[in-house]
């Protein structure tokens, strides 16, 4: 899971400023690295980093970038895909062939791709491929297909068709032929990764959510269905779908990752939660609780949906620590548990005696809860608890079956 944005806007002066703010906008969908690349009729240039936004993006990049006059950007949040991360694995990555080429690709990629050593095979006698990351893979493809297609539709559709039952992705990236600079949006077949878009005073803005949107005073005109493609030039923007077939959005991402004032498939986030919670209770019907609480952040809007169900009174009784440590990744079980309980701190007079309703939007391990919020709220005094879950555990991403019925 990434946070990717991409903006085109021939004349936006204040380009630069609203990609940064694009991309800081989707901060919660990673941690482990920040990049950003901006493109002008000259070429492509790229920073990147490991932390945060704050603190690899700072004003002196943006005012360099800015007085590179860019035409589109796109901008990366990275989440951890190994248990280090590493600054060569950082996004935007720059695709290097082996020969030649006036055509140049930067891009950067949410999604996931299932085992890709037969692709790396096959592209590594005509690229220099330098990551471990499989966006890299991904981007040598486009690469490819653009040579032998042009910056067309019928790149896209190939890269659609390559990867289709194999990898979920949404990936925005900046193309330079020599002469001017393009951005594509492109994703896959299922649309599994969120993916939106909005032309906000004339300028193109693509975001894997649309709270980016937001942050820049627009609203988002839609979602991409699947195996949709925008390309921008000076010539304009034009979107197209390349394959029609069910779509298959990752519903994951919508209780759990996702911003709660963002909109996933046609619905705002927080209610989509808040009516999960009024189904459970709708289902089980009944409670011993005197109070209901919420299993903190993403379970805030499940846990109002039970609350109100329940007519129950819905108390901030446990918080999550400012300086909490992340475990999400932590592969170690007793570790992970040990850890857990660093995150939360709860409130002794709320809870000292009660029976408790904690609400959650999903359970993934199961630690968190059980080592951490539930142990705080049994030790602030809680005489019972009721642990209500709106999202049952994952064994396997949904879309690692798509190779047994799309072949």
């Amino acid at each position: 899971m990434d946070g990717i944005v991409g903006l085109y806007g021939l004349d936006d002066k204040e380009l630069m400023g609203k990609a940064f703010l694009a991309t800081g906008a989707c901060q919660h969908r990673g941690k482990a690295s920040t990049g950003l690349a901006i493109g002008n009729q000259k070429g492509i240039y790229v920073h990147k980093g490991l932390g945060r936004i704050a603190g690899v993006i700072d004003h002196n990049i943006i005012r360099t970038f800015k007085d590179l006059e860019p035409v589109a950007a796109i901008g990366n949040i990275g989440y951890t895909k190994r248990r280090v991360a590493e600054k060569i694995n950082t996004e935007p990555i720059e695709i290097y062939p082996k020969t030649g080429s006036n055509i140049k690709v930067v891009l950067t990629m949410d999604g996931y791709l299932i085992k890709e050593d037969d692709l790396r095979a096959e592209l590594e006698p005509d690229y220099n491929l330098q990551t471990d990351n499989k966006t890299e893979i991904v981007g040598a493809l486009l690469h490819k297909y653009i040579t032998q297609e042009g910056i067309k539709f019928e790149a896209g559709e190939k890269l659609i068709d390559k990867l289709h039952g194999r990898a979920t992705f949404a990936l925005t990236a900046l193309i330079h032929d020599g002469k001017e600079i393009y951005l594509i949006a492109l994703n896959d077949a299922k649309a599994f990764e969120p993916f939106c878009y909005a032309t906000i005073n004339g300028t193109f803005v693509v975001s894997s959510e649309s709270c980016s949107h937001r942050r820049l005073n627009g609203i988002t005109e839609r979602e991409y269905d699947g195996a949709e493609m925008t390309i921008c030039s000076s010539g304009g923007n034009e979107t197209k779908r390349l394959r029609e077939e069910p779509m298959m959005p990752d519903i994951f991402q919508g209780v759990y990752y996702g911003n709660v004032a963002s909109l996933f498939r046609g619905k705002e986030i927080f209610q989509l939660r808040r009516e999960l919670g009024l189904e459970l209770v709708d289902h089980y019907k009944t409670s011993q609780s005197d109070i209901v609480i919420p299993n903190p952040e993403s379970g805030w809007g499940v846990t109002v949906g039970i609350a109100e169900g329940l007519k129950k009174h819905l108390y901030p009784a446990i918080i999550k620590l400012p300086q909490s440590v992340r475990t999400f990744q932590e592969g170690e079980s007793q570790t992970r548990s040990q850890e857990v309980g660093l995150k939360f701190g709860g409130i002794d007079s709320l809870l000292g005696d009660q029976n408790v309703a904690m609400g959650d939007d999903s359970i993934v391990r199961g630690s968190v809860s059980e080592g951490g919020s539930v142990w705080v709220v049994y030790n602030a005094g809680a005489k019972f608890i009721e642990f209500w879950i709106s999202f049952g555990p994952m064994f396997f991403p949904s879309f690692k079956e798509w190779h047994r019925v799309s072949a």
